[in-house]
């Protein structure tokens, strides 16, 4: 008799041991649902606001200018179309290498400009990282996601020094929510920039001023249209001060380049706010619909037994 025993308890734990199952089914589901939102929101967000390792992107700008090689030369004005291509050529942890390329052609296939830069880029926030690329640049190379108005200065190879920014407004643009920079340079020394013209710089300096408009979308951080009013100034060494314009204009975004950086600006921003916010919510919504429901039909199962 005393050898039946330890066979008697374990028929006694079984049925215990069973009615854990019931709960289990209810609790498992939910908090699977729970760890898989969780992981989304964690790492699948980030990964998708990180600057890709094979990152490239290409912009096409228009501009109405004017230009003179001399300060007695009579002004030429004519149209032309900027180009600028961005390439990451290698990334190694938060930093990439970014090969940046504009050149700005006239109606005739004339080259008037042309620079190639290598940028070192915080892939999270953007920013120029120091000790990378062909010079010590501060300041943002692009916009990051999740753009909270803290952008001060952007220096990006549209320019050859940092232009100051402030946020000027929100604005709604076609159905998308843009914040709205506006962006000032004054006084930037490009007489290495310039120094193909004729007395630059053996006889004259070379000065840069230019303000204008930078719409982005603050999700994505992408930046989708820009306008641009600027000129270029020989200056007398002797005295620093401006002898006369050679180069003025008003450039911006083309009008295909924009209805594509709105594209892919809506489709970043919708996968974005799809895992840190849309599936995650989703995820918790059914974790705890299951919960609810498993709990009650629990409750509702126990009743006879109670009575």
């Amino acid at each position: 008799m005393g050898a039946d025993a330890p066979h008697a308890s374990a028929m006694v734990n079984a049925p215990q041991s069973r009615r854990w199952i019931p709960l289990l089914r209810v609790l498992a589901p939910p908090a699977l649902l729970i760890v898989t939102a969780a992981i989304i929101r964690l790492s699948l967000g980030p990964a998708l606001e990180r600057l890709p390792a094979d990152y490239t992107a290409s912009i096409i700008l228009e501009s109405d200018s004017r230009f003179r090689q001399t300060p007695d030369a009579a002004f030429a004005a004519f149209h032309q179309e900027g180009r600028r291509v961005d390439q990451v050529l290698s990334a190694t942890g938060d930093v990439a290498i970014v090969q940046s390329h504009i050149d700005w052609t006239t109606d005739t296939g004339e080259v008037n400009y042309q620079t190639t830069g290598l940028y070192g880029v915080d892939r999270k926030t953007r920013r120029n990282v120091a000790g990378y690329g062909d010079q010590s640049r501060s300041g943002q190379f692009m916009f990051p996601p999740q753009l909270r108005g803290v952008a001060d200065e952007v220096w990006d190879p549209y320019y050859g020094g940092p232009r100051h920014l402030a946020f000027d407004r929100n604005e709604v643009v076609d159905g998308l929510a843009l914040a709205v920079y506006r962006f000032t340079i004054a006084d930037l020394d490009e007489t290495k920039t310039y120094d193909y013209l004729p007395d630059v710089p053996e006889r004259f300096g070379v000065g840069t001023d230019g303000e204008g408009f930078l719409w982005v979308e603050p999700v994505s951080g992408t930046l989708v249209d820009m306008t641009d009013n600027g000129h270029s100034y020989f200056v007398d060494p002797a005295t620093g001060k401006s002898i006369g314009d050679f180069s003025v204009w008003q450039a911006r975004y083309s009008a295909r380049s924009k209805a594509d950086l709105f594209g892919t600006a809506t489709s970043v921003r919708l996968r974005i706010l799809a895992a840190k916010i849309w599936l995650p919510a989703a995820l918790l919504a059914l974790a705890l619909a299951w919960l609810g429901i498993g709990l009650l039909r629990l409750r509702r199962g126990a009743r006879p037994d109670a009575e």
